[in-house]
């Protein structure tokens, strides 16, 4: 049984790892990374997102229990993993909690060649995999500046989408009035 698309019940950010097995190179993304790299909640969180590289997807997966990964293929639609391949065009994959019963994290995928991440909205956008995130507090967070790039590249953004920009931007300039 497949939880409902409202039925989220994410682990603490400090608990994300005994979900994911011996899964480890993942990095916190979206609103809940923006509350680890301040240390203080912003806004309220439905979801986690964690991200993880094409090239690291498989293996990561893996580790998993088949049975709770499903692809949103199309996006908006949920497929089981067949435990193959994901398609190159699937950037979104949801994580039940172990029993099964609710969500417990987002997987956002980031495309990538060898040293490079290739920003899939535009392909003419990469940047270095040792630039894609930071460690806050023993927790790889992807690069503020990415989640800008996600967050302000969309069609039409939602609240929390607005909230999170103005977030990150009046942190930048704390940050640099604190030098």
């Amino acid at each position: 049984m497949i939880p409902s698309d409202n039925s989220w019940q994410p682990p603490p950010v400090a608990d994300i790892q005994s979900t994911l097995g011996d899964c480890n190179s993942w990095v916190l993304c979206g609103g809940c990374s923006i509350d680890w790299l301040l240390g203080k909640t912003t806004r309220e969180h439905a979801d986690t997102d964690i991200g993880l590289f094409r090239s690291d997807l498989i293996t990561c997966l893996n580790s998993i229990e088949q049975s709770r990964v499903f692809l949103c293929d199309p996006p908006g639609q949920l497929l089981a993993w067949n435990g193959l391949e994901v398609p190159a065009h699937v950037h979104d994959i949801w994580i039940t909690s172990k029993d099964r019963n609710h969500w417990a994290l987002q997987l956002m995928v980031y495309d990538d060649s060898a040293d490079t991440v290739i920003y899939r909205r535009d392909p003419r956008i990469t940047w270095p995999k040792s630039r894609h995130a930071i460690s806050i507090r023993g927790i790889r967070v992807l690069n503020p500046v990415v989640t800008l790039l996600f967050k302000l590249h969309r069609q039409e953004l939602q609240d929390k989408d607005c909230q999170d920009i103005s977030t990150l931007i009046n942190a930048a300039i704390t940050f640099s009035n604190d030098e």
